[in-house]
């Protein structure tokens, strides 16, 4: 129950449509997409034809193993998850895992991830944002 006056819960659901989920959408990021790198992140961005941004994951075994790696991605989502209405809209963001954020804190992979963030809003400025639910 919502007590009078209280804003309404912000939807941080992370649904399929916020992700690129086949080979084929990571490679064409990857290959024409513009590099925004930061501390222990690259992006890699690419305008889409849609209202909203999506973003990939890509963690290389060089990285750690696979609890490490799927620690790094699962911090990663929930950074989009609860920043994601700060990139602009329209947009593919691949974001490559550095062999240094290994050992990183959520502290300096959240930093590196606002990075990517500042330099995706300056590369696509934009207007008023829309959601996908």
């Amino acid at each position: 129950m919502k007590a009078e006056g209280q804003a309404p819960p912000r939807d941080e659901r992370f649904p399929k449509a916020l992700r690129l989920l086949t080979r084929r959408e990571f490679l064409e990021v990857q290959e024409k997409g513009q590099k925004l790198p930061s501390e222990c992140l690259l992006g890699l961005a690419r305008p889409n034809a849609r209202p909203y941004s999506r973003v990939g994951l890509t963690v290389s075994s060089k990285v750690g193993n696979a609890v490490e790696r799927a620690r790094l991605r699962r911090l990663l989502r929930e950074l989009f998850r609860k920043r994601r209405e700060q990139w602009p809209p329209g947009v593919d963001v691949v974001l490559v895992v550095r062999q240094s954020a290994k050992d990183a804190s959520l502290t300096e992979l959240s930093r590196a991830f606002d990075g990517v963030t500042r330099k995706l809003q300056r590369l696509f400025p934009s207007g008023p944002r829309e959601s996908a639910r």
